[in-house]
């Protein structure tokens, strides 16, 4: 009975590895792509303007003010809105230098019932010019035709919002390992391919690189409207999604990169910060009962696809070795298979949507345990109201 039951578990986790490759991937190839050639130069640009909040970026900005200064659209604005205890804005002066498009502005003091960014972005729209507001966090660096290629897309397909989904940058050996993991699973929680149907209510985007029309972002009630979730990225695309406008997401991959987080702290941290609160407050579960059953169906989910298949083929190995049971011997090879396909899928997935380094796919079910306790600790401080943290901040779930 116990060999059935497990090789039954076996073969289901196979079935969830398939599905979960199938969906990523469809979603992948199913989104439309930008290039630096993808489009000619509009001939009447309209005037764009980039808002990009900064709270203590010194270390990191530096690509990022680099590559918007080398932007060859022709009607750009860019409003830089610091928060920063650092030296961040000498080195974002140092490297604008006389370059009249930029503006550095004091960010006001944080009012109560705001999160820093939405904060940040919300007084930078108030003082742009442009017909086309532009949201880049300051961990991007990108080529120099993407404000040019964004726009004309924009333009030729009569959508009001475009969000790029970039290439994303590891470097440390925590980066490589954890970053994959979550980042593979936002396709499957939100089908990036539907978010582009006008018909269906997937609404998901990607912070790093935010385009709305100005009309539309005031019709809606820009960032005063979700002023308290911490998933602002997501939340702004439902609010266009719900009220019917017409987004779209975009591979931009060949134009624009992001390093989101460097450090195994920063990575807790970052994550922590929206991986429970941020799901939370976008699918409105209030009841704390909910909210536990979220964490154990997310825990397991990440669990049985991440971390089973290696420690199905761990505990028959040994059982195998100590018994000699042909049994065993016949579950040691289903767990061998499932272990090698599991590898095999994350790192096709890794290398189409350019996290990281592919090859670290071998250690999935690590960055899976981090993932897992990362998702356990933003639970216990949402479910607890202790409330997460970033960036010397603390965000309680009261905006769900």
């Amino acid at each position: 009975m116990l060999f059935t039951v497990l090789l039954v578990i076996i073969l289901l986790a196979i079935l969830a590895w398939i599905g979960y490759f199938s969906i990523t991937i469809i979603n992948y190839y199913r989104i439309p792509r930008l290039s630096k050639t993808s489009y000619e130069p509009l001939k009447n640009s309209p005037v764009v303007s980039v808002i990009i909040p900064t709270r203590n970026e010194a270390f990191r900005i530096e690509p990022c003010i680099k590559s918007l200064k080398s932007q060859i659209y022709p009607n750009l604005e860019i409003l830089i809105i610091d928060d920063s205890t650092d030296n961040t804005v000498d080195v974002i002066r140092k490297i604008v230098g006389n370059d009249a498009r930029f503006r550095i502005i004091k960010q006001d003091k944080l009012p109560e019932g705001w999160v820093g960014k939405p904060h940040a972005l919300q007084q930078g729209s108030t003082l742009a010019k442009g017909e086309w507001l532009v949201f880049i966090d300051a961990d991007t660096s990108h080529e120099p035709e993407l404000i040019s290629q964004v726009v004309s897309y924009a333009v030729d397909k009569k959508v009001d919002f475009v969000s790029l989904v970039p290439k994303h940058i590891c470097k440390t050996f925590w980066e490589k390992v954890i970053q994959p993991i979550p980042l593979s699973i936002i396709p499957v929680l939100s089908p990036m391919a539907k978010v582009n149907k006008q018909d269906s209510k997937a609404a998901v985007a990607f912070g790093p690189f935010i385009m709305i029309k100005r009309d539309v972002f005031e019709k809606i009630g820009g960032y005063e409207t979700i002023k308290s979730r911490i998933a602002d990225d997501a939340e702004i695309a439902k609010l266009v999604k719900t009220a019917g406008f017409k987004m779209n997401l975009v591979n931009a991959q060949s134009l624009m990169d992001v390093r989101m987080y460097e450090s195994f702290h920063d990575i807790w941290e970052g994550w922590g910060k929206n991986i429970f609160l941020g799901i939370v407050q976008k699918r409105k579960m209030k009841k704390k009962g909910v909210q536990i059953l979220f964490l154990i169906f997310g825990s397991t989910g990440v669990f049985g696809v991440m971390i089973f298949p290696f420690i199905m083929f761990l505990i028959s190995a040994f059982a195998f070795m100590v018994t000699e049971n042909f049994q065993w011997e016949r579950i040691l090879i289903f767990s061998t298979f499932l272990w090698v396909i599991s590898i095999f899928l994350q790192f096709g997935i890794q290398k189409r949507y350019k996290i990281g380094d592919a090859k670290y796919s071998i250690l999935a079910f690590v960055g899976g345990l981090v993932t897992i306790g990362i998702f356990l600790s933003s639970a216990r401080q949402t479910i607890s109201e202790s409330g997460v943290k970033w960036k010397g901040r603390t965000y309680l779930s009261k905006g769900s």
